[in-house]
């Protein structure tokens, strides 16, 4: 408790540190090839999605529990591997974990055309699990690398950077995955997704992060009965910080509903596509990718907008604010949209580009348009709701703690969002996608509502937590 006084005094209104811009920590060249690393990773992971998907439409065909099962594929080792991944990330050094990662996860995503020959479907959610089993140990390592490539004035900056280009990268990742796989055919585009990852892995080389010299010594210390009694212990030692750190509980909680959501609302656009905007499922799983695509606009857009001009806001009001967003779309959309023509005014794209893309097919109807701003309004709110809270963890979390505690947050957002998941694909087929939309959003809406109130009335008090609430 006593390590949160200090943190709490510096962030106060009164003492904010002077405005840090993206010029200032893109100049500093580690978090640069960081930031670059994480783009080239980010892209090949939202192509990785969409192809996945395909795949499971190919094998199973609209069925929303299929969908759901490779969700679970993806999270499973996210469950069992986090928060163990957390432990070694504080021993081995950062950057070859980076490293290593992206290199394996290069090579694992060369079976995915084994995968999609192979019958049954189950090598579609095997292969799955192994790239996510992989992913497991490169995300705690990044999150705990950027404390260290930066100082502790430009956390938020850097987080907002970092926020605004993975949600960049959702962009182009979905936008990209259908007409990648237009050009290089499903069993060919796995070759860009394994240079993706090999180019990312290329620019994490360049990271010169502090030396984790003392925690990899105790690897290499002691027996094996001794390591794994450490093991433990550490895991132990990073729960225990969580449960005995306020802040930082509420904050993974509602790192927790937002990822939820998030999750779910990924899989339900599959069949919102379906139900709203294409009548063909194998057309709504290579094209829902866009609503995807837009709320990545939306994320992008909130992380500059954090990043640069509400960075003085208190971040209380920024997370419920987002959250009221966010609840207000989802609510709105499934109300209005029954209203719109399904295939009123479409507008035709011009033949711009190859014919290989299949630009034809890329139709603009006014159905579409409404869907993909909300999907960006949206993202704007998620983007108020993470960038805030992961700021405050990495302010509040000891260097030494940071990635045993981040496995675990890593854990604790992934079991949480794989019942909301497997609940929504079940329950899409018997009440209907617009009937969740308008459960989630209600919540959501209820949620930081409630929230905005106690913050706003807290406010008055002008009390040191306030100020940075």
């Amino acid at each position: 408790m006593s390590l949160q006084t200090p943190i709490l005094e510096d962030a106060s209104t009164h003492n904010l540190p002077a405005k840090v811009g993206y010029r200032a920590v893109l100049s500093n060249k580690s978090f640069l090839a960081l930031w670059i690393g994480q783009v080239f990773s980010q892209l090949a992971d939202r192509i990785i999605f969409v192809v996945f998907i395909i795949l499971v439409v190919q094998h199973y065909g609209g069925q929303s529990q299929y969908k759901s099962f490779l969700y679970v594929a993806f999270t499973i080792p996210a469950v069992l591997l986090t928060a163990v991944a957390g432990v070694f990330v504080d021993r081995w050094p950062r950057r070859a974990v980076l490293i290593t990662t992206n290199l394996i996860r290069a090579a694992l995503v060369a079976l995915i055309p084994w995968a999609a020959k192979a019958s049954g479907g189950w090598a579609i959610y095997l292969v799955a699990f192994l790239i996510s089993a992989v992913t497991q140990f490169f995300v705690p390592a990044e999150a705990a690398t950027i404390p260290m490539v930066v100082d502790k004035k430009s956390l938020l900056t850097a987080n907002s950077l970092f926020t605004t280009t993975m949600m960049a990268s959702v962009i182009f990742g979905f936008a990209l995955g259908d007409p990648l796989i237009s050009i290089f055919s499903l069993a060919k585009v796995h070759w860009v997704i394994s240079g993706l990852f090999i180019l990312a892995s290329i620019s994490l080389a360049l990271v010169k992060p502090q030396a984790n010299a003392e925690a990899c010594e105790r690897t290499r210390s002691g027996s094996v009965q001794e390591s794994c009694a450490r093991f433990f212990s550490e895991i132990k030692e990073g729960v225990a910080y969580i449960n005995e750190n306020t802040m930082v509980r509420n904050a993974m909680f509602k790192l927790a509903i937002i990822f939820s959501a998030i999750v779910a609302l990924c899989l339900l656009f599959i069949t919102f596509a379906q139900t709203y905007l294409f009548s063909d499922p194998a057309i709504a799983a290579q094209k829902f990718a866009y609503i995807i695509a837009f709320s990545g606009v939306g994320m992008a857009l909130g992380g500059f907008l954090v990043g640069q001009v509400f960075h003085h806001t208190r971040r209380g009001l920024m997370v419920y604010s987002g959250f009221v967003g966010v609840g207000i779309c989802l609510v709105i959309l499934p109300l209005i949209i029954h209203l719109i023509p399904k295939h009123d005014s479409a507008i035709q794209l011009p033949h711009m580009l190859s014919q290989k893309m299949d630009v034809d097919e890329f139709r603009f109807t006014f159905r579409m348009f409404f869907t993909y701003t909300m999907s960006t309004l949206m993202g704007v709110g998620a983007a108020f709701i993470a960038i805030p809270l992961q700021a405050v963890l990495q302010e509040m979390i000891p260097e030494d703690k940071r990635g045993k505690v981040f496995g675990v947050q890593f854990t604790i957002l992934s079991t949480a969002s794989t019942l909301p998941a497997l609940i929504a694909g079940y329950a899409v087929d018997h009440i209907g996608v617009g009937t969740i939309f308008l459960l989630i959003g209600s919540f959501m809406l209820v949620f930081g509502a409630a929230g905005l109130f106690q913050r706003i009335q807290a406010g008055r008090n002008r009390d040191v937590f306030t100020a940075h609430w």
